[in-house]
């Protein structure tokens, strides 16, 4: 039988087209049910976050969504405009070995994965997908793409990082998790890769993990999704804070619906990479235990995405200070290690005048602990034209440039570990407020000199 699918696969090779066919998930340990045919409900966007979830920078005029608050440690002092809080949390005792997670099993896909040495990106989330995506016809959504993939090529950009799963949904057909909320009757994902690729574009499927939908939602997903059987069961494969639900990494059923989502990815379509985003654990408490559940579940993804294809890309997305990952649970000064990601892009939203968390500052650290990985810098044109509330001195900096994102690229390249910049995101870029409209066009016309 896998003799059969790995020569089906091999003949849809020589086809060159977008979507793959043969793979086939096989969970050892769960039973995933695999049919799909309803549509979350709405998500509301301005109860989620962008990539960015820097501690500090907690407001609703720098990008559509709120930003989670997170418990900062810092040797500076917190900007008078809140209140620091410290989280006293009981330490369970040290876990010094975590039992191994056995993957969905994948057949390899090889193919040739389109990727550079110096990853220029520009991240597309499903709030872009409102106006390219939503309501519109498989023809509408070709010519909408196609338009944003030549905006990116135009400022001499290589990458593109598409969000296709938020919150226990897809972007993708999928036989594990639900329809996302702004999809239309036609999977959008092998129309972005061939846009892409024709363009000469790297594609990374951008995945949240463990993020699922608000509460008051889980009553709309289809009874046969998977989590939604945990839901009615009340099992511990899922969790909930603050009125969100996500999947438990110390489940290892949960794992493995996380991991069998990847594997369906790259077993299915010619992605060049997989990304994953900064939300873990959201509670603030850190223990020795979840650091070690979130570790091996970042090195499982690791390890699926290369089974599938040793020559695609995983990286990871996390908080641009370093010091805030780790209240999430997220030990990103273990991940840069090696043996856990191909590249690193911390969200660096902060200015050069920012006095809590100052660019300068911030990517020297990233670069003294990137030791084996690549080192990519995430940027923030969301905050062009905007007065950035809790950077002071440096509230005006953002509205007072007109280079900022020039700037930074360049210091970007003084790195000795530099691997390339990233965008958040599209809209920014392209689809700005009419009020920072102009002050944008002229930051990206100074940033493709």
């Amino acid at each position: 039988m896998r003799k059969f699918f790995a020569v089906l696969a091999a003949a849809l090779l020589l086809c060159s087209c977008t979507k793959i066919d043969s793979p086939v998930l096989i969970s050892t340990t769960t039973t995933v049910t695999t049919t799909v045919t309803e549509t979350i409900t709405t998500v509301e966007a301005t109860t989620t976050a962008p990539p960015e979830t820097t501690t500090v920078e907690t407001t609703t005029t720098t990008a559509p969504e709120t930003t989670t608050t997170t418990t900062v440690t810092t040797t500076t002092t917190a900007p008078p405009e809140t209140t620091t809080t410290q989280t006293t949390t009981t330490t369970i005792a040290p876990v010094t070995t975590v039992a191994a997670v056995t993957a969905p099993e994948i057949f390899e896909t090889s193919y040739n994965t389109l990727n550079f040495p110096e990853q220029k990106g520009v991240w597309i989330s499903y709030l872009e997908y409102d106006s390219m995506l939503k309501s519109k016809t498989k023809e509408q959504f070709t010519a909408n793409v196609d338009k944003a993939f030549d905006n990116i090529v135009s400022i001499g950009f290589n990458t593109v990082y598409i969000q296709l799963r938020a919150f226990g949904d897809a972007y993708y057909d999928s036989e594990l998790f639900p329809a996302g909320d702004r999809s239309s009757n036609f999977d959008p994902l092998p129309i972005m890769i061939k846009s892409a690729h024709d363009r000469g574009l790297s594609v990374h499927g951008w995945i949240n993990p463990m993020r699922l939908c608000l509460d008051t939602q889980m009553k709309d997903i289809p009874s046969d999704i998977v989590y939604k059987k945990w839901y009615n069961e009340k099992t511990n494969d899922i969790f909930k804070f603050d009125g969100r639900w996500y999947l438990n990494p110390d489940s290892d059923a949960a794992i493995n619906l996380i991991v069998g989502g990847i594997a369906e990815i790259m077993g299915s379509y010619r992605v060049d990479g997989i990304q994953i985003d900064d939300y873990f654990y959201p509670d603030n408490a850190p223990t020795d235990a979840k650091v070690a559940r979130i570790n091996n579940l970042v090195k499982t993804i690791n390890d699926t995405v290369h089974k599938a294809n040793p020559d695609a890309l995983f990286g990871i997305s996390p908080q641009g200070n370093i010091e805030n990952n780790y209240p999430l649970s997220a030990d990103v000064t273990e991940w840069c290690k090696g043996g856990y990601c191909d590249y690193i892009v911390p969200q660096v939203y902060f200015g050069f005048d920012n006095g809590y968390s100052p660019y300068l500052e911030m990517i020297a650290e990233w670069s003294e602990i990137s030791t084996d990985v690549k080192l990519i810098i995430g940027l923030a044109p969301y905050k062009i034209g905007l007065y950035d509330t809790y950077a002071s001195p440096g509230v005006n900096e953002w509205i007072e440039s007109s280079d900022m994102l020039a700037r930074q690229v360049e210091a970007a390249k003084l790195l000795v570990n530099y691997g390339g910049v990233a965008m958040f995101r599209y809209d920014s870029l392209f689809n700005p407020a009419a009020d920072v409209a102009e002050q944008v066009f002229v930051e990206i016309s100074n940033l493709k000199k």
